[in-house]
């Protein structure tokens, strides 16, 4: 009786039917970097913020003091991490004009940073620390933006000075903390989404509007008065930069495509598989990256526009795109972890901060809030894995019989268990319980299910902290051929 077998586990396919030898349909809560060969299960993420953040943050600094601050997307509230689970409201933002969303924020030279729709606020580091302390000497409407963009006014550091986007151009606050409102004109109708340092010089990424698939990618030296080049993308807009290693990666448009930069020109590279379409689309927001132990991780979120009605092309969650060293192929996984609601689905996932080997993370989920971050104390309970279609002669139907996996560790109280597909039909439960063969390492079920396309599910039992460590799994079938009917 022949089996199939999966050892080498390289990230999601795309689609259940094709994608590179290894891959998984599903592989959610599990981890496929640390150790070249097994999959085990993956931290849990914990909220941190308890009831005290209450509103979106798509907009985060990690502060080089060791607080973080953390900005409402929507109405103007502050608030400071100064420890593990101590929150505080500090300020609430009220413009002069504008909205008084954060949309964009960074520490520089001394100051923290933040844009609402039309102005320019800042707060000395020094003096971070209560809401008193805020309330004294944080200096609101410090300047003021000519375009007054209403969603994006995302900042980088490049070159000693401060660049903000700010709809068609860039502004600017330079070391002696001059401010200029218009260093860099794109020309309506291209507006600033995304930011990202490039050697010295400074890429852009762009967006017109929603309904139009066409927008640039720019790289400027920040010192003449035009760009040294651009590249388009027909894609509705750049959401978000990630850098993996040395390479500029661009996450665009609402289906989840990912291009790669060179410094000059911009190629296809990679696709979150899902189900996109005119009414079912997401994106990644422009600080929803990171770079966690060496791989770059990102947040898909749920499109809260009016146009995604139908919702969900993919889950939701923190994903990674990377590889254990030049050796390995780089693939796409996840999600890898799933926000404390524990769901995948209609959900926003907001700034991401790493901090060495923890991150955190912001989510949206409807009227609920709150930031994440790793649970150093427990892995997450729900981690599964699901193969793509398996079709051995696509002509006939096959037995499909034993389901199995072998492991390297299985701490106690931590067990497998196996479900399945038959001919793309919904999960079904075995009707065996799966036995722990302790002798060779191995849970197994025999069922012999009679299909044409068969996928297996192995779902984790962790152990608090413990995790089943698997390093092969496979199904086994008779390759008689069963004529249909």
């Amino acid at each position: 009786m022949p089996d199939i077998r999966f050892r080498d586990f390289k990230g999601i396919s795309d689609s259940q039917f094709r994608g590179i030898k290894g891959a998984l349909l599903k592989c959610v809560g599990l981890n496929i970097h640390n150790t070249p060969g097994q999959i085990s299960v993956n931290q849990a993420l914990k909220k941190d913020s308890g009831t005290t953040v209450t509103a979106f943050c798509r907009v985060s600094v990690s502060v080089s003091t060791g607080v973080q601050i953390w900005f409402s997307y929507t109405d103007g509230k502050i608030w400071e991490r100064s420890a593990a689970g101590v929150w505080t409201l500090v300020y609430t933002t009220a413009p002069a004009a504008g909205t008084a969303g954060c949309y964009g924020a960074a520490e520089f030279n001394a100051y923290i940073y933040w844009a609402t729709q039309s102005r320019l606020h800042r707060m000395p580091v020094a003096n971070l620390g209560s809401a008193a302390d805020w309330t004294a000497n944080a200096v609101p409407d410090w300047q003021t933006f000519t375009s007054t963009d209403s969603e994006f006014h995302p900042m980088q550091v490049v070159n000693q000075t401060l660049f903000i986007g700010d709809a068609y151009l860039i502004a600017s606050v330079n070391s002696s903390a001059s401010f200029t409102a218009s260093a860099l004109n794109l020309i309506t109708p291209l507006r600033v989404k995304c930011l990202a340092p490039y050697d010295v010089d400074l890429i852009i990424g762009t967006i017109i509007s929603a309904t139009t698939n066409y927008c640039l990618i720019i790289r400027w030296d920040t010192i003449q008065t035009s760009w040294q080049f651009s590249e388009p993308i027909r894609e509705n807009g750049i959401n978000s930069f990630h850098w993996l290693g040395t390479t500029l990666l661009a996450q665009a448009g609402i289906s989840g495509n990912f291009y790669y930069y060179d410094g000059l020109n911009i190629r296809p590279y990679k696709r979150i598989p899902g189900t996109w379409s005119s009414v079912q689309f997401g994106e990644v927001y422009p600080q929803s990256v990171g770079n966690y132990k060496g791989i770059p991780i990102f947040g898909l979120s749920n499109s809260p526009a009016a146009g995604n009605t139908t919702g969900n092309p993919a889950d939701q969650g923190i994903y990674t795109i990377g590889n254990y060293s030049k050796d390995y192929p780089v693939v796409l996984n996840g999600p890898e972890y799933v926000i404390s609601q524990n769901i995948v689905a209609s959900i926003e996932i907001g700034a991401i901060l790493v901090e060495g080997n923890i991150f955190y993370v912001a989510w949206k989920d409807g009227s609920n809030y709150g930031v994440d971050v790793i649970d150093v104390a427990n892995k997450y309970a729900s981690a599964y894995l699901e193969t793509m279609a398996i079709i051995p002669d696509p002509r006939y139907k096959t037995v499909f019989g034993r389901m199995w996996a072998n492991y390297q560790s299985m701490p106690s109280g931590a067990s497998l268990a196996f479900q399945y597909y038959a001919d793309y039909g919904t999960v079904t439960s075995t009707a065996n319980s799966a036995v722990q063969d302790t002798t060779i390492n191995e849970y197994y079920v025999d069922e012999g299910v009679e299909a044409r396309a068969f996928r297996m599910r192995i779902n984790f039992t962790i152990s608090v902290n413990s995790t089943p460590v698997v390093e092969e799994f496979g199904v086994d079938y008779n390759t008689k051929k069963l004529t249909n009917g």
